[in-house]
C-alpha cells in the first residue's frame, strides 16, 4: 500500500490520500508493526497541522491511540486516551458526527476496560443518537456496547 501510494507522485499530496495514510496506518497496526503505523500517523498530523487540514485530524488521532494500545510491552493507555479525547472533542466542534461516533467508540471501549462503565456508557450514547437505528458498521457496534454496558 504504501508503494502505491509512494508511486501516485504529487498527486498524493491531496487532501484524499489522508484517509489512505491514516488506512496504511491502521494496516499496519493490524500487522504488528506497530512503530511504523504510529510513524504514518505522526507523519500525516504533521501534514495535517502544515496544511491547515483539519478535516481528518479527529480519525487520525484515533487511529494514534488504537496503535498505542496494541502496544503490548507498554500499554499506553493515558496517551491513547488523551488521543481520544482530543479527537472527541475536535469532532464535535466540526460537527462531524461520524468521527465523533467512532472516537466515542475507542474511548468507551478503554474507559468499560478501566472498570470506567458508566463513565462509557455516557459519552457513547451521547454519540450514538445520531445514529440509532441505522444499520452502519460502527452503529451497530456502538449499539452492543451500549447493551453490554447496560446489562454489567
Amino acid at each position: 500500500m504504501r508503494s502505491e501510494i509512494d508511486r501516485a507522485g504529487d498527486a498524493r499530496f491531496l487532501p484524499r490520500f489522508l484517509l489512505l495514510l491514516g488506512e496504511l496506518a491502521a494496516c499496519l497496526g493490524e500487522a504488528n508493526e506497530i512503530d511504523k503505523g504510529l510513524a504514518v500517523v505522526d507523519g500525516t498530523l504533521e501534514r495535517c497541522k502544515a496544511r491547515h487540514e483539519q478535516w481528518y485530524v479527529p480519525e487520525l488521532l484515533r487511529i494514534k491511540g488504537e496503535l498505542m494500545l496494541k502496544d503490548t510491552q507498554h500499554q499506553f493507555a493515558l496517551p491513547a486516551e488523551q488521543c481520544f479525547s482530543e479527537a472527541l472533542g475536535l469532532a464535535k466542534q466540526q460537527g462531524a458526527l461520524f468521527w465523533e461516533l467512532r472516537n466515542a467508540l475507542s474511548l468507551a471501549r478503554l474507559r468499560a476496560e478501566q472498570d470506567r462503565k458508566t463513565d462509557a456508557s455516557r459519552i457513547l450514547a451521547s454519540a450514538y443518537g445520531a445514529f440509532e437505528g441505522l444499520e452502519i458498521a460502527d452503529a451497530r457496534e456502538a449499539k452492543t456496547l451500549l447493551n453490554r454496558l447496560g446489562a454489567e
